[in-house]
């Protein structure tokens, strides 16, 4: 098996360690998620729901903080490899199951 195999599959990885990965939702050792592709520094993963609260009008002022509210995005992150400690691919798993089950897994959280 190749890693450019599972690109646009669902998987679950394994990590040594989320330090550091928090700010980018990923808070404990095992995540399932689509695999958007890779290279030398690591996985490409994709976040539906990636949120963030802007601070700043598109001209660049400051919105009022009562005013600021919190956005979702798509967002691709780079998982490095060296935070990475397995890759558990499902081979079985139908296509159009993998991309309407969003159902909460005993191990791990979706991103």
């Amino acid at each position: 098996m190749n890693i450019s195999e599972v690109v646009g599959r669902k998987v679950m990885l394994l990590f040594h360690s989320a330090k550091g990965l928090e700010s980018i939702g990923i808070d404990d050792q095992t995540k399932y998620c689509r695999i958007v592709g890779f290279d030398n520094i690591g996985l490409w993963v994709e976040n539906p729901h990636y949120e963030e609260t802007p601070i700043r009008h598109p001209d660049g002022s400051l919105i009022p903080p009562e005013e600021r509210e919190r956005r979702s995005y798509m967002a691709h992150i780079l998982i490095p490899w060296s935070n990475v400690q397995a890759v558990v691919h499902f081979p079985d798993r139908d296509r159009e199951q993998e991309l309407e089950s969003e159902e909460v897994r005993p191990i791990g959280t979706y991103l």
